[in-house]
């Protein structure tokens, strides 16, 4: 980012440049210079050369007095040689003639001695600034006080040439002007600065830590103003003036390359690290609100704005397998890939661990839609990632203003939305946000607000579902059912209630409550010498991801008076397939503690069967999906049938969800499956049901 006014400080840079050839040729002849009153030219003169030393000591300062950490050759040299300009041009001002005489009598010839030694002292230094490397001083021990030694040589020098300024040849003689020396030098150090502009150009790409275009108006400035010197009759002409004129010029943008810039630097850095990402370089989330404010105040509803929250499918994947190294190379060429495959003017940011998000502007839905299939289609490519080729998806939400909403906040919670309901749809797609969705949020707010309360409020209930062996129709167990029946909404659907709870995090004390109570109610049971088998419990992924889940189980068994194998907890595939570096452990700790797991809704989730060999597994659960249209359904049939097959090989209990006729059971039976579980043999019932029901002999088996 260039330093606000950088344009219109170049531009008057150019200007002063291009001023300064009719200035020339208009000073060249003797009879156009102007002579100035000795007290006006010794006043402004001596402004000048104050603000010329201060430049100098601050470029001193910006050398020499940095972290040494942070001090380099190329800087300390640059700070060091501006030192010895500080002197001498302090020295020049006081020698010129109506100052008070400083040890000899001051003169013209005396105070441009120092003036020539303080202009070659800068070229050297310049020099060295383009030519050194951007190295680190620190290992060079002498650097911190080699200024104090350069300073006694400098003071030793002054104060010789302050005593004896005759041991230099005339420089000006009065009634004649300017003698050849003279003027040959000042064309010296004209030629000097100019090879020194020409090596910084040269040499430009590696001449950091410096605004490179003031250095080299600086340069510029100071070459021609040498040039005013080479022609004044008198001292206190309007060539001498003009000519100390344009070092003041050229010390200002001097000042603005090097002590501005290096003050100015690590404030530009802090700013772009607080709005910019470590790792892929992009834009941050706060950068991001920053920039979508803005355009959303521009946006009109015949000049939309769009934005596309992106989300990647299953990233924890790569740093469970491949480490936390590949993923964040995987982030960086996924980010380089999302720049790559937009337009020009999108404004691109990543908003979290594997979130990236787009803002385009003037960009109506059907656009930011064309701009999101392209990005799918982009993300389609294997990624090269060291020695590794990924694959890698994404899931994209879209939402646009003024249309979905008028606030940051509410657009990217709808985005957030939106995001979400194409994860529900499969991943690797996209999904552009609508009022429906809206009316889902509302009603969301509206039960996670009563949610809170649900608890406190007794407003939750377990009902118990059978498991039934096929074979004989023994009661093997049942599954622990919540239900919401909340005072002011009435009966919440499990299916709508438990991804809000998820969300929220209350799925926390609400599973804890579930487990305790599913708990409780078996060991009644038990002391009413009822044959009620095991107790299932389903956990959620937030219950699954906590790394003190089995002390906590162990905690709840002991207080209920529970053996570990009356307690099977039922856990989804992605739960177990979100972490598995984690999943590893826990479910070791929970088979340590001789409790079973059972995996829940088998085969529809993201399946990887190696972990039915690595992890504790004791019971597949076939999702009622693949049981509802067996056995007319060719694909439903063959997929049951090779679940059982895949479980009775590795020694697992099979259990079907969901049978609800005779036809299902009698498929079922037919190829060796375990248990079942469904309406044909009880809905989940209230506890006092469910003793019921143990009590009846003569209750429906499975087996007839």
């Amino acid at each position: 980012m260039l330093p606000p006014g950088y344009a219109t400080h170049r531009r008057a840079g150019t200007l002063l440049l291009a001023a300064s050839i009719p200035l020339l040729l208009w000073q060249a002849v003797p009879a156009n210079q102007l002579v100035i009153s000795s007290p006006t030219f010794l006043a402004a003169h001596s402004m000048m050369e104050v603000f010329a030393i201060i430049v100098a000591a601050l470029v001193f300062f910006t050398g020499h007095g940095v972290q040494e950490t942070e001090r380099s050759i190329r800087a300390m040299a640059l700070g060091y040689a501006f030192l010895a300009v500080a002197l001498f041009d302090t020295l020049h001002f006081l020698s010129y003639a109506g100052m008070p005489d400083l040890i000899s009598p001051n003169s013209p010839h005396k105070a441009i001695v120092f003036w020539l030694c303080g202009r070659f002292a800068a070229g050297i230094g310049l020099l060295a600034y383009v030519l050194l490397p951007e190295s680190p001083a620190t290992r060079f021990q002498a650097n911190r006080y080699g200024w104090a030694v350069l300073l006694l040589v400098l003071v030793a020098l002054s104060v010789w040439l302050l005593a004896s300024p005759q041991v230099v040849p005339a420089m000006y003689v009065i009634g004649e002007g300017l003698t050849g020396l003279k003027v040959a030098l000042e064309w010296g150090v004209f030629g000097f600065y100019l090879a020194v502009a020409a090596l910084l150009f040269v040499r430009r790409p590696r001449i950091t830590h410096c605004d490179f275009e003031s250095l080299m108006l600086a340069l510029l400035l100071m070459a021609v103003g040498e040039l005013f010197f080479t022609v004044y009759v008198h001292v206190s002409s309007t060539a001498n003036l003009l000519g100390h004129t344009y070092k003041v010029f050229a010390y200002y943008f001097l000042y603005r390359a090097i002590y501005a810039e290096a003050v100015s630097r690590p404030f530009r850095q802090m700013r772009h690290m607080l709005g910019h990402d470590d790792l892929t370089g992009l834009p941050n989330r706060t950068a991001f609100n920053d920039e979508l404010k803005l355009a959303m105040a521009r946006s009109r509803q015949d000049a939309p704005s769009a934005v596309l929250l992106l989300d990647l499918d299953h990233f924890q994947n790569v740093n469970d397998t491949l480490g936390h190294e590949q993923g964040d190379l995987l982030l960086m060429a996924v980010a380089q890939r999302i720049r790559a495959s937009l337009p020009t003017a999108a404004f691109l940011a990543r908003f979290s661990g594997d979130e990236f998000v787009i803002l385009l502007e003037n960009a109506s839905a059907d656009e930011a839609r064309q701009v999101g299939e392209s990005l799918l289609r982009a993300m389609a490519s294997e990624f090269d990632v060291g020695s590794d080729r990924l694959e890698i998806s994404a899931s994209i939400g879209i939402v646009t203003c003024p249309t979905d909403g008028e606030s940051a906040s509410i657009l990217m919670r709808y985005a957030d939305l939106a995001l979400h309901r194409a994860k529900l749809a499969g991943r690797n797609c996209l999904v552009t946000f609508s009022r429906d969705l809206s009316e889902e949020i509302q009603r969301r707010v509206l039960l996670e607000g009563r949610l809170k309360h649900a608890l406190a409020r007794n407003e939750f209930r377990l009902h118990y579902q059978p498991k039934l062996e096929i074979l004989s129709g023994r009661l093997m167990g049942w599954e622990a059912l919540l239900r919401w029946q909340s005072f002011e909404l009435g009966a919440v659907s499990p299916e709508e209630f438990i991804p809000v709870a998820e969300q929220s995090g209350l799925i926390l004390p609400i599973g804890d409550w579930v487990l305790r109570e599913a708990c409780r109610q078996l060991r009644i049971w038990q002391e009413q010498g009822l044959a009620a088998g095991t107790m299932a419990v389903n956990l959620s992924t937030r219950q699954f991801r906590q790394k003190d889940l089995a002390e906590e189980i162990g905690s709840i068994l002991a207080d209920a008076g529970l053996a570990p194998g009356d307690l099977e907890l039922e856990i989804t595939e992605s739960s177990i397939m979100d972490n598995l570096s984690s999943a590893s452990t826990v479910l070791g700790e929970l088979q340590r503690q001789g409790i079973r797991i059972a995996v829940d809704d088998f085969g529809t989730g993201y399946s990887s069967l190696s972990y039915l060999k690595t992890f504790p597994i004791h019971c597949l659960k076939i999702d009622r999906s693949f049981i509802r249209d067996i056995p007319g359904d060719d694909n439903d049939t063959a997929i049951v049938r090779t679940i059982i097959a895949l479980a009775s090989s590795l020694g697992l209990t099979v259990v079907a969800e969901g049978v609800e006729t005779d036809a299902q059971l009698a498929y079922l039976r037919a190829n060796h499956c375990d248990q079942v579980q469904g309406y044909l043999f009880s809905r989940p019932m209230p506890p006092d049901e469910c003793i019921r029901l143990m009590q009846q002999p003569g209750r429906r088996r499975a087996a007839a």
